[in-house]
């Protein structure tokens, strides 16, 4: 039954789970097969109290575990019941280390020896979730080839997509600055379709999200996209600040007249505000999918842009 209800409702199951621990069920009753691995990453994770508490203050509780990033903790979750026995470590060091390069190191890597052949990772939704969505942005650009910038890519099918989809010539660049990261995504590029148009190109790049102007000229992109990267960082004890470098960077790469294009979970009260202060720029938002339960959106910079904020459409 947990098994068909994380297919069905992922956030209820984790619901379910957190609570089950919650109220230290798993003390006196076993926990389905496919718990047991996340037991560790639960328990170590989000502290219990001592002794049970009664059936509401444990909902609340284990509701406001899943309040901010859920769909970061939908996914960790979701990896560490559907991987190996070893997934609730690596699990766990996202969740306490998700700005630190070796916590990211020892993600992928255990990921890699979890799977028969390399594959995607996806942070929030598949590229087909939002693929009608950036392929309709990407009409927007000028003609000529399109600079792109997919910044913390991990190994996500976000670029791979484009590359594959778009009509348009694209030059993209897919930075990290995990080396089994981008080594896997190497190898995902070397077996992908060929590019939609003839021209294309896609390059990956090991650096650091927090120093673009190290790696790329100012200037350089007409689209900068960034998907949970900003996110990990705003979430982490030493996070903010880099979170504000990470925006600075983006924006010192991107074209007066390109886009940096940002997807979130987190609503758009809390990160507006952040951008407007982070960038100085104007920030629209739009939301682009719901998922789960979950409401994602776009926020997209634009440098050259006047006027205040736009509200969400």
């Amino acid at each position: 039954m947990f098994d068909l209800l994380l297919q069905v409702d992922p956030d209820a199951a984790c619901f379910l789970l957190l609570l089950g621990l919650q109220m230290r069920l798993c003390r006196d009753r076993p926990l389905p097969p496919c718990a047991l691995e996340s037991r560790d990453l639960l328990s170590s994770s989000f502290p219990l109290p001592p002794a049970p508490l009664k059936m509401a203050a444990a909902a609340a509780t284990a509701a406001s575990w899943l309040k901010g990033p859920r769909g970061v903790f939908r996914t960790l979750v979701r990896s560490s019941l559907s991987s190996s026995s070893s997934s609730s470590s690596w699990s766990d060091d996202l969740l306490r280390q998700m700005d630190r390069r070796d916590a990211w190191d020892r993600f992928y890597t255990a990921k890699e020896k979890g799977a028969l052949c390399p594959g995607h990772f996806d942070w929030f939704f598949s590229y087909e979730d939002v693929s009608g969505f950036l392929l309709s942005f990407l009409q927007s650009s000028p003609a000529g080839q399109t600079q792109i910038l997919d910044v913390g890519c991990g190994t996500s099918a976000l670029s791979l997509g484009l590359f594959r989809d778009s009509p348009r010539q694209l030059h993209i660049s897919c930075l990290d600055f995990s080396p089994p990261a981008i080594d896997s995504l190497q190898q995902l590029v070397r077996e992908s379709p060929p590019p939609g148009h003839p021209l294309s190109e896609l390059h990956c790049y090991l650096a650091d999200a927090t120093a673009l102007t190290s790696t790329f000229k100012e200037g350089s992109f007409h689209l900068i996209l960034d998907k949970g990267t900003c996110d990990t960082l705003l979430r982490c004890p030493q996070g903010p600040g880099r979170a504000k470098t990470l925006v600075s960077e983006c924006l010192r790469v991107l074209r007066p007249t390109g886009n940096l294009l940002q997807f979130s979970d987190e609503d758009p009260d809390a990160r507006v505000p952040f951008l407007e202060q982070a960038g100085g720029v104007k920030v629209t938002v739009k939301e682009i999918a719901h998922i789960g339960g979950i409401c994602y959106y776009a926020y997209i910079l634009s440098p050259d842009s006047s006027g205040t904020s736009g509200a969400v459409k």
